[in-house]
C-alpha cells in the first residue's frame, strides 16, 4: 500500500511507537482506508488529465494546442493528428472540432468519424450560402413577397447588364454610349456624342460638363440601364428665363425622366448626390439635375408656360429654372402632343419620401384625376 494511504488510514508506524499485532480493533482503520482510496480515485478521474470527450469530439478554444488536448484525453499527439488528417506543423484555431480517438479504437475508424464530421460541416456551410444567396436575389415567380412591401427606391433599383452603358432618347434620336468604365470613371471620348444629343439646336451646342455626364451614367446604372428620356439639356441664355444663372446655359444641367420609374423615385436618388441641384416639378414631365458647388433641392408646382409656384420660401432662391423655361415642344417630343403628361399620374409628394409611389396608375387617377394638376401647398408663395 502507498505510504501516504497507510499514514492516512493510521496503518503506518508512528514515530516512537512499536508495531502492535493486528486485532479486531484495526477493522475501522481498514474501512477508513478503503473509503479514502475510493475518494482519491474519484478525484483523479475528475482531473483534467483524464477528461472524457463528449460524443467523441472536442471543440478547440483559444490558447489550446494539440499537445494540451492530447494530454487532456491521455492520447498521443500523433494519434490525434492522424485521426483528424492534420499535418505536422499545421496550426489549429478556436472553433475547430476535433475527433478524439477512443482507447483501442482502430485508426481507420477514427479517420472515418473525422471525415464524416468534415462532410457534415461542408454541407452545413453550403446550405447557409444558398440561403444567403436566396435572400440577396429579388423575388421571382411564385414568390409570396409583394412589391408593395419593398421601398420603391429599392424596387426600381437593378443591376445593369452592361455597367457604364447609357441609352439616351430625345425625340427621334437614340444614343447608346459607354459613359463610365467598370470602375465608374468617365469615358472622355463619349462626351462629344452626349453633347450633340443635348444640344439646343443643330447650330447651338456646347460641351456638356464632365461631372454631369458622370452623374447621368450613375443614374442609368442605378436603374438597371433603363432608357433615359432627355427633355432639355443645353439652352442658350434668354432674357425671358426665370433665373439669369441657370446651369442649362453652361451645359451643367439636364431635365430628364427614366422610363418605367416614377419621377419621385428618380428625384430621391438624385438628391443623394453631393454638390448637385435637384428640382422636382409635380405638374411637368421631368426631374431637373445640375452640378454646382453646393447641394440644393426645390419643388415647383407650376406647369409648362406658367409662372413658378415654389413649395417654400427658399425654393425661389435655390431653383435653377422654372417649369416655364422648358419649351412645351421639348416635352411633346417625349410624350407627344396628344398624350397626357406623366405628371398627372405622379404622386403629390414634396417631402422626399416614396410612400405615395407604390400606388398603381389606376389608383392615382382615382385620387388625383386624369387631367387635374397637383395643387401646391396653400402656404407656398407665388413667384414671378
Amino acid at each position: 500500500m502507498h505510504p501516504e494511504f497507510s499514514r492516512f488510514c493510521g496503518l503506518g508506524p508512528r514515530a516512537g511507537a512499536e508495531m502492535e499485532p493486528t486485532s479486531s480493533s484495526s477493522r475501522p482503520s481498514r474501512l477508513r482506508c478503503a473509503l479514502a482510496a475510493l475518494a482519491a480515485a474519484f478525484l483523479l478521474s475528475a482531473a483534467p488529465g483524464t477528461a472524457v470527450a463528449e460524443d467523441g469530439q472536442h471543440t478547440v478554444y483559444a490558447g489550446q494546442t494539440l499537445g494540451k488536448i492530447a494530454k487532456r484525453y491521455r492520447i498521443t499527439v500523433d494519434a490525434l493528428r492522424e485521426a483528424n488528417g492534420l499535418k505536422r506543423g499545421q496550426r489549429i484555431h478556436p472553433g475547430l472540432v476535433l475527433v478524439i480517438p477512443e482507447r483501442g479504437e482502430p485508426a481507420a475508424r477514427a479517420k472515418g468519424r473525422a471525415a464524416a464530421l468534415r462532410d457534415e460541416r461542408e454541407r452545413s456551410r453550403g446550405a447557409s450560402a444558398k440561403e444567403r444567396d436566396a435572400g440577396a436575389r429579388p423575388p421571382g415567380k411564385g414568390s409570396t413577397k409583394r412589391d408593395g412591401a419593398m421601398p420603391p427606391n429599392k424596387r426600381y433599383a437593378q443591376r445593369p447588364k452592361r455597367p457604364g452603358w447609357v441609352r439616351l432618347v430625345r425625340g427621334a434620336e437614340r444614343l447608346d454610349v459607354q459613359l463610365l468604365t467598370p470602375k465608374g470613371r468617365l469615358v472622355p471620348k463619349a462626351l462629344p456624342k452626349l453633347s450633340r444629343l443635348m444640344r439646343a439646336s443643330p447650330t447651338a451646342s456646347i460641351p456638356i460638363d464632365p461631372r454631369l455626364a458622370t452623374l447621368i451614367g450613375m443614374v442609368s446604372d442605378h436603374f438597371g440601364g433603363r432608357p433615359l428620356r432627355v427633355v432639355s439639356g443645353y439652352r442658350p441664355y434668354s432674357p425671358t428665363q426665370y433665373t439669369p444663372h441657370s446651369n442649362h446655359n453652361h451645359g451643367r444641367a439636364v431635365d430628364f425622366m427614366v422610363e418605367g420609374v416614377p419621377n419621385t423615385v428618380v428625384r430621391d436618388f438624385c438628391r443623394g448626390f453631393r454638390n448637385a441641384g435637384v428640382g422636382y416639378y409635380p405638374n411637368s414631365t421631368f426631374v431637373h439635375l445640375d452640378v454646382r458647388s453646393d447641394k440644393v433641392y426645390w419643388v415647383d408646382y407650376s406647369g409648362p408656360g406658367e409662372p413658378p409656384r415654389y413649395a417654400g420660401a427658399k425654393g425661389s432662391v435655390a431653383a435653377d429654372e422654372a417649369a416655364r423655361d422648358v419649351p412645351v415642344s421639348a416635352e411633346e417630343e417625349v410624350y407627344g402632343s396628344g398624350e397626357p403628361r406623366a405628371t398627372q399620374s405622379q404622386p403629390m409628394n414634396t417631402t422626399g419620401t416614396n410612400s405615395d409611389t407604390a400606388r398603381s396608375g389606376s389608383e392615382k387617377e382615382k385620387v388625383l384625376g386624369s387631367v387635374s394638376p397637383t395643387p401646391a401647398p396653400e402656404t407656398s408663395p407665388a413667384k414671378r
